[in-house]
């Protein structure tokens, strides 16, 4: 291709309009620009249990996100306390799934933390908090 090509749109009228080739771009909302801030260095979330400590949550490897993701599928994660109840001939007990995704928000950093432990500090609100998380740290708002 020539360099000197001429980047001109004709009018109507037979004028010649020059195109912009030196746009900018259109400005990213805050939440946009926190978002790719944090995929690009890979920060981390904090999240505070019952126990009145601060943990960190990462995003998660490749494996443990595609098992999230299939997780995600069999709970509620919009109401947390529906993953609790069990309905009356129902076997749809939601419960296990639900502290598996709990742990694995705290696996790649406090392999210690146990399922009894989220058990005893995590409660509706903080459960709720560490999925939205884990959503959001491994860009899968979008994709849910």
């Amino acid at each position: 291709m020539s360099e000197d090509r001429n980047m001109a749109i004709p009018k109507s009228g037979g004028e010649v309009k020059e195109e912009n080739t030196n746009k900018t771009p259109a400005p990213i909302s805050q939440e946009e620009a926190d978002f790719i801030e944090k995929v690009f260095f890979e920060d981390d979330e904090a999240v505070r249990l019952r126990d009145g400590k601060t943990y960190r949550i990462p995003p998660l490897g490749l494996k443990d996100a595609r098992k999230l993701m299939k997780l995600l599928n069999t709970i509620d994660t919009g109401i947390i306390i529906s993953n609790l109840i069990v309905m009356e001939g129902e076997d749809d007990d939601r419960y296990d799934e639900l502290m598996e995704v709990l742990l694995m928000a705290f696996k790649p950093y406090y392999p210690h933390i146990t399922v009894d432990y989220l058990a005893e500090y995590v409660d509706l609100v903080i459960a709720k908090q560490i999925i939205d998380c884990m959503i959001g740290l491994n860009g899968l708002k979008k994709s849910l």
